[in-house]
């Protein structure tokens, strides 16, 4: 009897003791298991951390394909620029050519600058509605065309040149919104500001290369060349856009994986990452709720107080802008006489190369700034974020640099050598391509989905500004000398600008937020 006691009583102790050893076995496994599950949970945490948000990705393009999508329209941005500056340093040639005043080729400058903001507000509006690629294209052959025309025109025919020029306008100036557009369907607010600083290097192109390309073709070949030269240039940008450039509106298009209209797609699509469901009858729901609205839509935007600040800004340096690059060749020339038309090309070198240089290096600022201020990487800025005050606290330092050096480059000319002026034009260049950058950004971040048609704006505020100072510069210039007309020109800058600034960044949050709720009752009632 006493047997079965020590019988029974190790049994719990055996169970117990192999219990203990399963337990010892499967503890490695089960923490290996453990550390599997951390390392995806913590994988999972990564890839949301990269995209900062828990949205799905805002577009199926990767970086460096969303890099060569900004370049196709970074090219025909580069027309709209050139077509205007490649003009200034022929100025003369075209004068004595049609024997007119410079007076009168300057209102060539002026119904130039005037359609270039006109244009826009109708070729934005459709690029917005109905697509990006279809806006280029039909921009750029009108652009083709009148170039072609101003090539072969009469040198008796004055008011043909006011005309073409304003078609050539037409044509050029829609470029320059339809591709910060294209930003907006591609790009978090996050990526903006590279993109916007790529982007901007092309529009920089012209006034750095369109001078020295018309001095050397203008001695070359007359200035008919520069025309030639154009059309030439604007053709194969695009054939190549025809060819390979796919579709990026959102509401077309969604993420780019939804497939557009036959018109729509390029020839050979290297680009394009369609989906097969996107073709599917059944699927044909889901397609609207990602496509949105392709309605046409009007600016309504315009009654938006901080958006009228943001373009009031711009318009105002770019008035500044004007002035500097159409009083450039005549205060050189009249200064220096030694200077020729290729070596008059060579001067407006400075501005561009600053212009491009600052593009890409304002670019890194302004996504730098908005990480500071705690932006993610999602695509929908949140409601607290706030974004004026994060894309504007350095605009006081690019307003103070860019008056200072038009002031100084005014009463330099002629006083000093070349070199002097030469130099503060680069900083200015550098100082206006920064400052027009940040309110480029800001503009495409208060109005989502709508970029084609707010830099539509953006250029009918800048033209029209721009018209009026450069149709009356050359008479100021001559009663009150270069410097006193840059001290006049900088100080209206100084005096105008601040006070928007300062209610921009007050105001501008109260707004946007009212904004936001108008939308969503607005959709809430749609529902």
């Amino acid at each position: 009897m006493a047997a079965t006691p020590s019988v029974v009583s190790s049994g719990p102790v055996v169970i117990a003791a192999h219990s203990e050893d399963v337990r010892n076995h499967s503890a490695p496994a089960v923490h290996t298991l453990q550390s599997q599950e951390k390392e995806k949970d913590a994988e999972k945490e990564d890839g949301a951390l990269q995209q900062g948000t828990d949205e799905p990705p805002y577009s199926v393009w990767s970086r460096w394909e969303k890099i060569a999508l900004v370049l196709f329209g970074s090219a025909a941005s580069t027309l709209s620029t050139m077509s205007g500056q490649i003009y200034f340093p022929v100025i003369q040639t075209i004068a004595d050519a049609f024997h007119v005043s410079i007076q009168a080729i300057n209102l060539t400058v002026t119904s130039y600058l005037i359609l270039q903001g006109l244009s826009p507000m109708i070729f934005g509006p459709i690029a917005d509605a109905k697509g990006r690629r279809l806006a280029l294209i039909i921009c750029l052959t009108i652009l083709t065309g009148s170039c072609i025309g101003m090539a072969v025109m009469p040198e008796d025919a004055y008011w043909l040149l006011v005309l073409l020029r304003a078609v050539q306008s037409t044509g050029s100036a829609s470029t320059i919104s339809i591709g910060y557009g294209l930003i907006t369907d591609i790009a978090t607010p996050s990526e903006r500001g590279m993109l916007i600083g790529l982007a901007g290097i092309a529009p920089m192109l012209g006034p750095s290369l369109g001078p020295i390309v018309a001095g050397v073709l203008a001695d070359k070949f007359g200035w008919r060349g520069i025309f030639w030269f154009l059309a030439a240039l604007s053709a194969a940008v695009d054939v190549a856009i025809i060819l390979f450039m796919p579709e990026t509106l959102r509401a077309i298009v969604g993420d780019g994986s939804i497939r557009p209209p036959w018109y729509l797609r390029p020839v050979l699509p290297a680009m394009t990452k369609y989906n097969r469901w996107s073709t599917e009858v059944g699927d044909a729901e889901n397609i609207v709720v990602a496509r949105g609205s392709t309605k046409y839509q009007w600016p309504t935007f315009l009654k938006e107080p901080d958006v009228v600040a943001a373009l009031t800004s711009t318009a105002i340096i770019f008035a500044l802008f004007q002035a500097v690059s159409a009083s450039l060749s005549p205060m050189l020339l009249d200064a220096y006489p030694y200077l020729n038309q290729s070596t008059i090309g060579l001067c407006f070198l400075p501005v561009g190369v600053a212009g491009i240089i600052g593009a890409v290096v304002q670019g890194k600022v302004i996504d730098s700034e908005f990480r500071r201020a705690g932006g993610t990487k999602g695509g929908v800025l949140p409601p607290e974020f706030p974004i004026e005050y994060t894309r504007l606290r350095l605009v006081p330092i690019y307003l103070t640099g860019a008056v200072c050096t038009a002031i100084i480059f005014g009463w330099t000319t002629g006083h000093t050598s070349l070199a002097a002026p030469l130099a503060f034009l680069f900083f200015y260049g550098w100082s206006t391509i920064a400052f027009m950058n940040v309110y480029q950004t800001l503009i495409l971040d208060l109005l989502p989905g709508q970029g084609a048609s707010v830099t539509a704006a953006s250029n009918l505020f800048r033209c029209l500004l721009g018209a009026g100072v450069v149709a009356g510069v050359d008479a100021l210039r001559r009663r009150l000398g270069s410097g006193w007309t840059f001290v006049l020109l900088g100080g209206l800058t100084v005096v105008l600008v601040l006070p928007i600034l300062a209610f921009s960044r007050m105001c501008g949050p109260r707004f946007r937020e009212k904004r936001r709720l108008r939308k969503e009752r607005l959709a809430a009632r749609q529902l």
